[in-house]
């Protein structure tokens, strides 16, 4: 891998109700995170749980490798780790980060350096009791993405949700972002068009939101947020001219129920 420079974004794979985010499927909230970055025009490296794995865990166990990867990471500037699996699966191939290789990997992260960590699996494992014993750590209960963005702008740590206009603008710089075109799956080793494929979230939160599934995380969302069908299309284009060639319609929990009438009034809304 080439070296690594500005902020590592660690795709530590999402795997929701209503978001595909595990390989070979690329997630949205990893992309937004990059979306951050892009529209600042900051310098990042994208990295997935999986290349981690390959090219990193390993030197964690030497104690020469382990230094010299710690001397390589205080080169950066922060770090975003996204977790979101918090749907038990069976993977064909990648596996979402596990709380023990979290540890791990904040374990060789410089103290100093500012480390954010979001994601449904990140608010599970609070509530559990997890609580990593180190200095410039913030969890994040809201949006990942506009948790970052509000450390970049004031240089201090706050829950934060997205606003539509940064939804937008966020989605559509993710779209060509290095999520897209670093990921592993974009290409086959011989250079044809890879397997990825592209989530799209097209709206937030639940018709039920009232009574929601007790399984699901979607009606915690609350009340459907809806994606304007421009912005939407934008981003599928984008993503497009990036190499992208699968798109999944993802991001709800029903796509009949988009824009639905009735949505606050009625169990079951009229498509």
């Amino acid at each position: 891998m080439s070296a690594m420079e500005g902020w590592l974004v660690l795709d530590g794979y999402e795997d929701e109700p209503a978001a595909f985010g595990v390989p070979n499927y690329l997630g949205f909230h990893i992309r937004y995170i990059c979306g951050v970055l892009e529209s600042r025009g900051l310098p990042y490296t994208y990295m997935t749980i999986d290349q981690w794995r390959i090219h990193q865990k390993g030197r964690l166990d030497d104690p020469r490798e382990r230094t010299a990867l710690r001397r390589e990471l205080s080169e950066l500037d922060g770090t975003v780790i996204l977790a979101g699996a918090v749907v038990p699966g069976k993977y064909v191939r990648g596996t979402p980060i596990s709380r023990r290789e979290m540890d791990r990997v904040l374990s060789i992260l410089p103290g100093e350096q500012p480390v954010l960590c979001g994601g449904w699996a990140i608010r599970h494992w609070r509530y559990d009791g997890w609580t990593p014993l180190r200095s410039s750590l913030f969890c994040t209960v809201q949006d990942t993405d506009a948790s970052l963005h509000h450390f970049l702008s004031t240089g201090q740590w706050e829950n934060r949700k997205r606003t539509p206009e940064q939804w937008s603008e966020w989605a559509l710089h993710g779209a060509s972002s290095k999520a897209v075109t670093n990921h592993p799956d974009l290409e086959s080793p011989k250079g044809s068009h890879g397997p990825l494929t592209y989530e799209i979230e097209l709206y937030q939160g639940c018709v039920r939101f009232k009574r929601g599934c007790k399984f699901c995380i979607e009606p915690k969302k609350g009340l459907p947020l809806w994606r304007d069908e421009d912005d939407v299309l934008a981003e599928i284009t984008t993503a497009l001219d990036s190499g992208v060639r699968n798109v999944r319609i993802g991001g709800a929990t029903d796509i009949y129920t988009y824009r639905a009438e009735g949505v606050e009034d009625l169990e079951y809304p009229v498509p």
